[in-house]
């Protein structure tokens, strides 16, 4: 967390970044301090920055940092809390559907494939955010291309490295979708995307 601090005489005024607008929620700050620390909109890079703001007689600005440390903890263990329970229903959702998990990146994103027929369908999870990454391996991804673009849009046909005697290559078909921040059950939307790409598979 930065911190700017400036002295006006016998007070001083701390300032500090606690994130963006768009990853809280009004009721996140309904057990915020605000007699304490005042809050601030300002326009940034990323978004709508919120900032903390402590005023209070120099003496008292090793409190104001602790108080900031606080507040501001409280924020983010109130978003893990919301990722952790959408990765649990996501995960709960993948396991019901059949799909194998293994967690990649230190926890930062959850992938779980299932095998169906002689194609493997793999989905990624952002524990971090809300993109899903949704990879198809196999043959004939190209034959399916075309009609899974009609239905999610954005529809990419990568060539991996593989190297063997024959100079062949393998190709995986990838499907960005976007969950919206707002969503409270996108295991629903996950859900239904893997259903239609496995009837396509499967006919």
């Amino acid at each position: 967390m930065k911190f700017k601090g400036w002295a006006f005489g016998s007070t001083a005024r701390i300032e500090f970044d606690i994130m963006t607008l768009g990853e809280l929620k009004v009721e996140d700050f309904r057990d915020f301090d605000v007699d304490s620390i005042k809050l601030e909109f300002r326009p940034g890079s990323s978004g709508i920055k919120i900032i903390g703001i402590w005023e209070g007689p120099i003496e008292k600005a090793g409190e104001g940092i602790k108080k900031a440390l606080e507040e501001s903890s409280k924020l983010r263990e109130r978003i893990m809390g919301r990722i952790r329970a959408k990765t649990d229903s996501i995960r709960g959702t993948m396991l019901q559907l059949g799909f194998k998990e293994e967690v990649v990146g230190y926890g930062s994103a959850l992938r779980f494939s299932k095998k169906i027929g002689p194609y493997e369908i793999v989905v990624v999870v952002s524990t971090t955010d809300n993109v899903v990454r949704v990879e198809v391996y196999g043959n004939d991804r190209k034959v399916i291309s075309p009609e899974l673009e009609s239905i999610f849009g954005e529809v990419e046909v990568e060539e991996l490295e593989v190297y063997d005697l024959e100079d062949n290559h393998e190709e995986r078909l990838v499907i960005n979708l976007e969950i919206p921040k707002d969503d409270e059950k996108p295991e629903k939307k996950i859900a239904e995307a893997i259903k239609i790409i496995e009837n396509m598979l499967m006919t």
